[in-house]
């Protein structure tokens, strides 16, 4: 039997696909070198060239997921269960999030840029349903596994509970 699910239990970390996007860079040659002024006498050599130029340049883009973890906040409870609040239906979960698997690492030839939503960022789900029978203040008691809807909308579960009060 699944325990209550209580103050501070854990959701159980899920990912929201390609919910970071970002665009690629590219360091490559962006005008080749040309011959300014040829000798007008052999038209095969050149007298000056103009160097190539070189500068960021778009090559494509991509995406990763956001990585979703948090815990379950109901801080005032009508029943606790050794000192613990008990959660309930409609209580909330407390949530951060990061870019995983994580977006590449810079290097000299190749950035990462315009990456979106930036920087990684917490929100506030919700405890959105529970198979037990039992109720407190008119809603659900949550349990472990009870659903959990995040603040990016993806639905996960609670992970983790107090085993002292099981339905």
């Amino acid at each position: 039997m699944a325990g209550a699910a209580i103050h501070g239990s854990t959701i159980t970390p899920v990912i929201k696909p390609n919910h970071v996007t970002y665009d690629i860079e590219e360091y490559q040659e962006t005008r080749p070198r040309y011959c300014a002024e040829q000798d007008p006498e052999q038209p095969d050599k050149c007298l000056e060239w103009v160097p190539a130029e070189y500068g960021w340049v778009k090559t494509g883009s991509g995406s990763t997921g956001a990585k979703i973890t948090g815990s379950v906040s109901c801080p005032a409870s009508k029943l606790k269960i050794q000192s613990n609040n008990v959660a309930k239906v409609g209580d909330f979960t407390i949530e951060t999030w990061v870019a995983e698997p994580p977006i590449p690492s810079d290097t000299s030839s190749k950035k990462y840029v315009n990456v979106k939503p930036f920087p990684p960022g917490n929100g506030q789900g919700t405890i959105t349903g529970s198979n037990n029978k039992a109720y407190l203040s008119s809603s659900n008691i949550a349990m472990v596994g009870s659903q959990v809807t995040t603040h990016l909308g993806v639905t996960t579960t609670i992970a983790d509970g107090n085993t002292k009060l099981n339905f």
